[in-house]
């Protein structure tokens, strides 16, 4: 019983890591035919992210508009998979999109609060995530699909010996 929790746990992360990574890629691609708007960014740092290996570094630049008289705040630069990295890449952006600046945004039509400042590019990790959870929640299957099949011919062989201890 185990083994099929553990399999369907892991078909589970498989097909939730290729669902986000799709999306990723599908909003990134989408996201430069959006309709636009005019809005403002309200604030703009550099935030720093430490793990026990490494250091990384990430805008955060945030900005507010208006669709149809509905104020809305985002925090999305872009859907490109490159959240963080270098600290003079971090810099940069945070620099072009300084605190009090006009900015032309794109938002998705059937949810305004979905949206980017730099649309369509799609990163490589985007990809990535997408390409691997789908290959993760094929691994999983194959294996979930082997599994039953082991199980039912056990099951098969097990028939004709009770068949026989019957008689």
């Amino acid at each position: 019983m185990m083994k099929w929790l553990m399999g369907l746990a892991l078909l589970g992360i498989g097909v939730a890591l290729a669902f986000a990574g799709g999306r990723m890629v599908y909003r990134s691609k989408a996201s430069k035919d959006w309709p636009t708007a005019q809005g403002t960014v309200v604030s703009s740092r550099v935030e720093t992210l430490r793990s026990k290996r490494a250091v990384s570094f990430r805008p955060e630049v945030s900005y507010r508009y208006e669709v149809n008289g509905t104020p809305y705040t985002s925090d999305t630069v872009a859907f490109d998979g490159h959240g963080s990295g270098g600290l003079a890449d971090a810099q940069a952006v945070s620099r072009h999109y300084a605190a009090g600046a006009p900015v032309t945004l794109h938002y998705q039509p059937g949810d305004p609060s979905v949206a980017c400042l730099q649309c369509g590019d799609t990163g490589f990790v985007n990809y990535l995530v997408t390409l691997g959870g789908a290959v993760f929640a094929l691994v999983a299957a194959w294996g979930l699909v082997e599994m039953a099949r082991s199980t039912l011919r056990e099951g098969k062989r097990a028939a004709p010996q009770m068949r026989a201890k019957a008689r």
